[in-house]
């Protein structure tokens, strides 16, 4: 018999993600699955939701479509940080020709991630992209079967870690909309697929790692493996594959055991004020996700100030369905600017300071 193509071998394995806030948690959450014999989990780019409006309904593929869709995956900002030949990976989409999904063309870009750790069997493909978070109803369409498991992490300490890195601007009323925002979308798409989903606080997967990893190896189907827990020690591997000075910036807790030293540290370190806006913004969210507040009432002073910030945050989820909406290549090109316009704001505020 002959050899199957990638497009045959990658037809029946399933999809799935994993959602959540920047900075919940997510990057490692990935990290032990990929570390996972039979799961192949690359590091994010959010390349399906941006072409799916392109190419989405293709279901005949032509030697030129699949050469445009090799070209246009590169063009997505965080591409470029994969681990992937990219000669291997234009063979493999050559043999997608004819009769294909948009969704099975994906999985071949997926499945020629070269992961850092040892695999057997592929039976599950992952995608973290703390993005997809907002676009997860697009995700269920797209693939009916996949399952999700989503990481909440508590807001403020979510906006402590948010406001160390340059990913977002740092503004503590427009941050906790996001989470809020975040977190309430999901809760009502759970409620519709309860079976499709799995929630999880980063709180209580890094104060007992084993139990809920566990879990999550059961909502999969896999089995449990307890060497995912020496990710760290490949250290110097990803030091010699990805870009140094990005992973101490923000991530160099991979490069330790996992461990509690990031739970709770609002309570020490975020101002009052701060914990006032936040609660007042996802207050409800909070309460709902497990988490207690410190503030029955956050007063006048955290109201009037989160106000504008609120108007602002639904203005940037208006017009990020307005850009979805663009051609594909300008549409990408003003994505490609978000994360850069937010670093050089983050510079100048502190250069300010």
């Amino acid at each position: 018999m002959p050899t199957p193509t990638i497009s045959q071998q990658v037809q029946n394995i399933p999809v799935f993600f994993i959602l959540g806030r920047p900075r919940s948690g997510t990057t490692l959450l990935r990290t032990l699955f990929d570390a996972h014999p039979n799961v192949t989990t690359p590091v994010e780019c959010a390349f399906i939701i941006n072409m799916n409006q392109k190419y989405g309904k293709i279901r005949s593929w032509t030697k030129d479509m699949l050469l445009e869709f090799y070209e246009d995956v590169q063009k997505h900002i965080k591409f470029d940080t994969w681990n992937i030949n990219l000669d291997t990976l234009k063979a493999d989409l050559l043999e997608c020709e004819g009769e294909n999904t948009f969704q099975n063309v994906c999985k071949v870009v997926y499945f020629d991630y070269e992961s850092l750790f040892p695999k057997e069997e592929i039976k599950w493909i992952g995608d973290k992209n703390p993005v997809y978070a907002t676009y997860t109803p697009e995700l269920l369409k797209l693939f009916p079967d996949a399952k999700f498991i989503h990481l909440i992490r508590d807001p403020r300490d979510n906006i402590i870690s948010l406001k160390n890195v340059d990913f977002e601007g740092p503004f503590t009323a427009l941050l906790a909309y996001r989470w809020e925002h975040s977190a309430r979308k999901l809760h009502y798409i759970k409620k519709k697929h309860p079976d499709k989903f799995y929630t999880i606080r980063y709180e209580d997967l890094v104060s007992e790692p084993t139990k809920y990893y566990r879990e999550l190896c059961d909502f999969l189907s896999i089995p449990y493996n307890d060497s995912v827990f020496e990710f760290y020690k490949i250290q110097g591997e990803a030091m010699k594959k990805f870009n140094v000075e990005k992973i101490m910036k923000y991530h160099k807790s991979l490069l330790s055991p996992i461990n509690t030293k990031k739970v709770n540290l609002w309570k020490t370190e975020l101002p009052e004020r701060d914990i006032r806006i936040t609660e007042f913004v996802a207050g409800r969210w909070i309460k709902k996700s497990g988490y207690e507040r410190r503030y029955r009432w956050p007063g006048f002073v955290a109201i009037l100030y989160s106000i504008p910030w609120l108007i602002y945050g639904r203005a940037l989820y208006l017009l990020r369905d307005m850009i979805d909406k663009l051609p594909f290549n300008l549409k990408i090109a003003v994505k490609n600017r978000g994360p850069v316009l937010a670093r050089t704001f983050v510079k100048l505020r502190n250069s300010d300071t």
